[in-house]
């Protein structure tokens, strides 16, 4: 075999070998653990509007799943133990197209928000200039929701 077709084979063997090392991560769910799985289902499902989806595991223990309107999914899996409550840090982040209009929405729905601090009913600057709040949902978890670009189209 002479140099130059050996050298074609390598180029298509170092070729063929980068594509397969090519990591493509995309989201695909997350996992909540909740003591009450009809309270915490009915808030993904009413105040974040999410749909409701077939749950397709086993149902021991019981579960719910929801998917936003990217098609990102949650599954709630029930828990009987006590769940540990996380630091804000922790926390989940949705980005509405206009923050007021979500905040009439929470109001409605009777939800609280507040800023990072804390205080209630405040809605907070961000230094990169975008408006958010922060929610809890009924198992604790901690959820932002900001004014950031919105861009659904987005993969």
């Amino acid at each position: 075999m002479n140099d130059y077709i050996k050298r074609i084979l390598i180029l298509i063997t170092f070729g063929l070998n980068a594509q397969d090392n090519n990591i493509d991560l995309k989201f695909n769910h997350q996992a909540l653990l909740v003591n009450n799985l009809q309270e915490t289902g009915d808030f993904y499902l009413n105040v974040l509007d999410f749909d409701e989806i077939f749950v397709g595991a086993g149902q021991n223990p019981p579960k719910r799943w929801f998917k936003n309107s990217e098609g990102k999914e949650i599954h709630l899996i029930l828990q009987k133990a006590s769940i540990q409550k996380q630091p804000k840090g922790i926390h989940m982040a949705y980005s509405v197209k206009n923050i007021n209009s979500f905040i009439k929405h929470l109001n409605k729905h009777k939800v609280k928000y507040s800023n990072w601090a804390g205080e209630t009913g405040t809605i907070q600057l961000r230094a990169d200039g975008v408006n958010q709040i922060w929610i809890r949902d009924p198992a604790g978890y901690w959820i932002e929701i900001n004014e950031a670009k919105y861009d659904n189209s987005r993969p």
